[in-house]
């Protein structure tokens, strides 16, 4: 008897449900679940379902939520307040990775729109499972948790590109150029109609809707919404999905995010897991059987040689070893961008079946091992910068001194002031991270003082290497006044919330650094140095007594040495 449509749908959810209870256990992502319930009904498996094109219009459904979910995520000012990172980083990763691809893939004999859609699927990562993974282990706050958000917010940004240029390549091959260059004007002519309507039109609509207190009318009008977004598109001769990812981020900064977000979520999930339930039919188990072995080897090879791209690139930009080999590491994976570009590819029938499905297996395999690179990626990164032994011996000294401390002083500047601070800091076993600019004084301090470096505490990429975003205090000992401006602002601007004490030379100058960002300011008078150490001691919750005792110790000693 033959199944009909119906009988079909269920099957799928059936499967769905049970593949995902399975190997939930196992720690398998969801996604990978559906795909291999399709793989296995689908015509290629036990061919429970022959024709996945009965499907095609639910599944691009499943992708128009995938992308509004992620455009709700999308942050034009968080964009923009992260734009060294998102446009400089992100920049040079996609168009290093995609080079690199495209290249490969092109010698591998595929044409020019194939080669460019695999190259830009496999150069962008996973968003999901990235935030996801970094969140949980509060990996989100690290400095290489902030760099590989921000190349991520990017990724999601050229996405767009991608999602114009796939049905463009199923066009007429003689008139491409021609078609590109229109259908780009068309999308940003879209972009801006939908940007327009998402600031000055939904925000009233949303309002009235807000009155009513009505759930079901709040669903339905996300629901419509959604929908209408990706028809617009879709008349536009455009991907519906890319209706879907900027109506999502037209609302993302919107104070109805969260419950859009809320309401979305199982109408997305069901559609999403058929999505990947007929990406999963599309896969064919009989290359998979029969290559096992180069697909095992070409996931390895797009982990390493991304992981490498993605790694050099951020060292290229004055970032750390280590920390780039962590972000490196992060984003090697293929993610839910590329899944949805090839299948997009493939319903345009930009890519052949077999090399789609290919195509698909590697994106698969690398996202099932994406979570453990992700946790591991400190440990692996040190591994890895050790072996290549490209550290200086400043950044060595660093990374012993500061990555596995949480809670650490910064210290900026070695001179009397600092000597006594740090002496005060090593008796209560306070840890810290001393920067000197004179390499000559450093040398000499080595025997006194454990944790001095060399290292300019001005600048701010500096202070970035000893991980300014996990210290407990910073401490400047600037006797310039200027210097200790430039140094407030500089850590301001980037850092609000991280607690400045700063010495200043004359009273009047406490009350301007105060007003520019320091938490204390303490100017030079006799014993400024003691003062100073005291303070520091009280904020960081040594017992007073504690402190009267080393301050009167210090004291004498201090005495003793002047007579001399």
């Amino acid at each position: 008897m033959q199944i009909d449509f119906f009988e079909s749908f269920l099957i799928i959810l059936a499967a769905s449900l049970f593949a995902a209870i399975a190997l939930h256990r196992a720690k398998v992502p969801t996604i990978v679940a559906h795909m291999v319930v399709g793989a296995i009904i689908g015509p290629f498996g036990f061919q429970f379902i022959q024709d996945p094109e009965q499907f095609r219009f639910i599944a691009e459904l499943g992708v128009v939520f995938l992308l509004f979910s992620l455009g709700l995520e999308f942050s034009l000012p968080k964009l923009l307040a992260s734009k060294s990172e998102v446009f400089g980083l992100g920049g040079i990763q996609v168009l290093t990775c995609t080079l690199v691809f495209a290249v490969t893939v092109w010698f591998w004999g595929s044409g020019l729109g194939p080669s460019l859609v695999i190259a830009g699927a496999l150069a962008l990562s996973s968003t999901a499972i990235v935030t996801r993974e970094l969140t949980l282990g509060g990996g989100s706050r690290t400095y290489h948790g902030r760099l590989s958000i921000g190349i991520l917010l990017f990724q999601d940004l050229v996405a767009i590109v991608f999602l114009i240029l796939v049905p463009v390549l199923g066009g007429d091959s003689e008139l491409l150029v021609q078609d590109l260059g229109f259908a780009f004007l068309k999308g940003v002519a879209l972009f801006a109609i939908l940007i327009s309507v998402g600031k000055w039109i939904l925000p009233p609509v949303y309002d009235e809707i807000g009155r009513i207190r009505s759930e079901e009318i709040f669903v339905l009008a996300t629901l419509v919404l959604c929908l209408l977004s990706a028809w617009i598109t879709h008349a536009f001769h455009l991907s519906m999905a890319l209706g879907g990812f900027v109506t999502g981020m037209m609302l993302g900064d919107s104070p109805f995010k969260h419950q859009i977000e809320s309401d979305i979520r199982p109408f997305k999930e069901i559609l999403l897991g058929v999505f990947f339930v007929v990406i999963g039919m599309s896969l064919n188990l009989d290359l998979l059987s029969e290559y096992w072995f180069r697909i095992l080897c070409f996931t390895l090879a797009l982990i390493v040689i991304k992981g490498a791209v993605v790694s050099f690139s951020v060292w290229s930009l004055g970032h750390r070893l280590v920390e780039s080999i962590k972000v490196g590491l992060i984003l090697a994976q293929a993610g839910e961008f590329a899944l949805a570009l090839i299948t997009l590819a493939l319903l345009n029938q930009v890519l052949p079946q077999e090399q789609a499905s290919f195509t698909l297996l590697i994106a698969m395999f690398s996202m099932l091992v994406s979570p453990l690179l992700v946790r591991k990626a400190p440990e692996i990164a040190h591994v890895i910068a050790q072996c290549f032994r490209m550290e200086t011996s400043v950044e060595t000294k660093i990374n012993h001194t500061c990555d596995e401390l949480q809670d650490h002083v910064i210290l900026g500047g070695f001179g009397r002031v600092g000597e006594t601070i740090a002496a005060m800091l090593e008796k209560n076993d306070i840890p810290y991270v001393g920067l000197e600019s004179s390499s000559e004084k450093v040398r000499g301090l080595k025997g006194r003082f454990s944790n001095i470096v060399f290292g300019d505490c001005t600048k701010l990429k500096m202070l970035e290497q000893v991980h300014i975003e996990n210290a407990r205090l910073i401490i400047l000992t600037f006797k310039s006044l200027e210097v200790a401006r430039a140094s407030i602002e500089n850590i301001r601007n980037k850092y609000p919330n991280v607690s400045i004490f700063a010495r200043c030379y004359d009273h009047k100058h406490v009350e301007e650094l105060i007003l520019m960002g320091a938490n204390k300011a303490m100017p030079e008078m006799v014993e400024t140095s003691l003062m100073l150490a005291s303070e520091v001691l009280t904020m960081l919750d040594v017992a007073p007594d504690k402190i009267y005792d080393q301050i009167q110790a210090e004291r004498e000693r201090l005495s003793v040495s002047r007579r001399h």
